[in-house]
């Protein structure tokens, strides 16, 4: 597979920030990406903090903060 060089760049730098690889910087990337095309009407900090809680790095999640969404 080929990747554009300035996004594997990006990647690269954000990893090194993050503590990952960059191909796990570009999964992650792709992951939130996914989620934002299957969900295009949560806010961007919403699915951010669900990939988190998800591996189990945060609290439960306060989903009160979205309920004007609703």
């Amino acid at each position: 597979m080929r990747l554009d060089q300035d996004l594997v760049d990006k990647a690269a730098i954000m990893a090194k920030a993050l503590n990952r690889t960059t191909p796990k910087q570009i999964e992650h990337w792709a992951k939130i990406g996914e989620m934002m095309e299957d969900n295009p009407d949560l806010p961007y900090e919403f699915v951010k903090q669900a990939i988190i809680a998800k591996a189990g790095k945060l609290e439960e999640y306060d989903f009160s903060r979205f309920s004007d969404l609703a």
